[in-house]
């Protein structure tokens, strides 16, 4: 009669009563994989920089005119009520002039209300552009106003709490 056929090999059975250690440190030893490792660690303390030293401007947007004022270019814009609560004179704004290289900074210099007597109806905001423009505008002229209200550290989104250093104007 032949021999039993066996189940496992020879060398199986000689290991059988061997541990392996699993606890071992895994081991980066290819430079595409050392590389990798470098760009993940670049890309977290870029990131970890940009949270604690960056800033997000929070802000709102409206449709507006040039005006002529005194020789200096202004925009004007109707903002809803509820908008204009969040606007004070001094905020920094960016008004864009299609077919203008760019948008132009500014400054609001005012905000006043349409009818004196009624505390519900649309604000007029003026914004006094801080820079001369590149090309030649004119009254009347449709622009785009976006008025940075807040400027807040991306860490202060995670940790309202957090003391971080105060954004440069």
């Amino acid at each position: 009669m032949s021999e039993p056929r066996r189940l496992f090999r020879d060398q199986a059975y000689v290991r059988r009563g061997r541990t392996e250690p699993i606890d071992g440190l895994l081991r980066i030893s290819a430079p595409h994989e050392w590389l990798f490792f470098a760009l993940l660690g670049c890309a977290l303390i870029g990131l970890l920089a940009w949270a604690v030293f960056g800033n997000i401007e929070r802000g709102l947007s409206a449709p507006c005119a040039l005006v002529s004022a005194s020789g200096d270019i202004d925009a004007a814009a109707r903002l809803p009520s509820d908008d204009a609560r969040r606007v004070t004179v001094g905020m920094s704004a960016r008004v864009s002039v299609p077919g203008a290289s760019g948008a132009l900074d500014g400054r609001v210099v005012q905000v006043a209300r349409f009818d004196a007597g009624s505390d519900s109806g649309p604000l007029l905001v003026v914004v006094r552009l801080s820079e001369a423009p590149a090309t030649p505008l004119s009254e009347g002229d449709a622009c785009n106003l976006r008025i940075i209200t807040s400027r807040d550290s991306p860490i202060s989104l995670i940790v309202p709490a957090a003391v971080v250093p105060a954004a440069l104007d």
